[in-house]
């Protein structure tokens, strides 16, 4: 991208606040040192503002950067009493410079995918309003600060703009989907309601014909689409937040469910940072660990989650999730057999 930018604030006794002001400063500067003569009328008229605005730029330029402009009364005009003039640097906040940072680290992640030619001219654009003598190099950040928001599926391109095509025309699609479940892969007729972004996949909240009822499709277990020639229409009632409410990430149940767990002291200080559900209710024991109530439709994400803390989280309910918790231990414990008995002596 260029220089990296530099600078303190503290140099300058007032922070440019927008582009549009910084663009017509640098102008104003380069042509003074083209060595013509500069009106604030001149000022005005290149960038569409009032002259009053105009003569607070080139003020400006004289108390805040130090430009050595001289007025000519009798002309009218400012000129530079020196050949050159060198301008101070200028400096973006800590926090635009971690979303330019974040924004070029967005578009690494998804070069390859049918989203890399969007997300790059979305990325020169905000380049573009910077002017040439200002850059920044977010991978100058690297060595301070680091962005890695996981492995990442890579849906088909052609899949993901015939799902945007079905749903900006109200069309029919024809998928051939593999389930995670059956590991199979079977035709699909979809009515395309919602395409969203899961944790860095990409899924799309649909009318399924053959089942009659809504579902919910990864984009990348989708092998084929052929945009169907049918129409349909999206219900009124439908809101996809309202969808998702009772989802603990984005699997959906019949019915919400009550669900209390149980986590040790030292597994409770993270689960206390953070807000899991919107349902979430935390009740503190007296040992320093907590019990975590929500009510959830689906338990099998609960479920997969809960895994990962082993010991140190118990589902006190619903029964049937419990017991499904017990099962997985019970076979990971087989896997790996008993703990072989220490050898007297040892």
């Amino acid at each position: 991208m260029g220089k990296p930018l530099a600078g303190n604030a503290a140099s300058t006794a007032r922070a440019i606040s927008t582009l549009p002001q910084l663009r017509r400063l640098l102008w104003a500067v380069g042509r003074l040192r083209a060595g013509r003569p500069l009106k604030a009328t001149d000022l005005a008229s290149e960038f569409e503002v009032n002259v009053r605005t105009a003569y607070r730029d080139l003020d400006f330029l004289r108390d805040d950067w130090r430009v050595p402009l001289e007025f000519d009364r009798a002309q009218a005009t400012y000129r530079l009493t020196e050949p050159t003039a060198a301008l101070p640097f200028v400096t973006l906040s800590e926090g635009e410079l971690v979303a330019l940072y974040f924004a070029e680290k967005v578009l690494a992640q998804y070069r390859g995918t049918p989203f890399e030619a969007d997300l790059a001219s979305a990325f020169r654009k905000i380049q573009d309003l910077l002017p040439r003598e200002v850059r920044v190099s977010p991978s100058r950040l690297d060595d301070f600060l680091s962005l890695d928001p996981g492995p990442l599926h890579t849906p088909d391109a052609q899949v993901f703009r015939d799902v945007l095509a079905a749903l900006r025309l109200r069309r029919t699609l024809l998928v051939r989907y593999r389930s995670l479940s059956s590991n199979r892969t079977t035709p699909r007729t979809l009515h395309p309601y919602h395409l969203f972004n899961h944790r860095g996949d990409w899924y799309v909240a649909g009318w399924d014909e053959a089942r009659k009822q809504i579902r919910i499709f990864a984009l990348h277990r989708i092998r084929r689409t052929t945009l169907g020639t049918a129409s349909y229409e999206i219900p009124p009632t439908f809101r996809f937040d309202e969808y998702m409410a009772d989802a603990f990430a984005i699997q959906k149940g019949e019915k919400p469910v009550a669900v209390s767990i149980r986590f040790a002291p030292r597994q409770a200080r993270w689960i206390r940072e953070r807000r899991w559900h919107k349902t979430a209710r935390v009740q503190e024991r007296l040992d320093g660990g907590l019990v975590l109530q929500l009510r959830v439709a689906e338990t099998s994400e609960i479920r997969r989650w809960v895994l990962q803390f082993g010991s140190e989280a118990e589902v006190l309910a619903p029964e049937s999730l419990r017991a499904a918790v017990a099962r997985e231990l019970e076979a990971a414990l087989g896997v790996y057999g008993p703990a072989p008995s220490r050898r007297k002596g040892r």
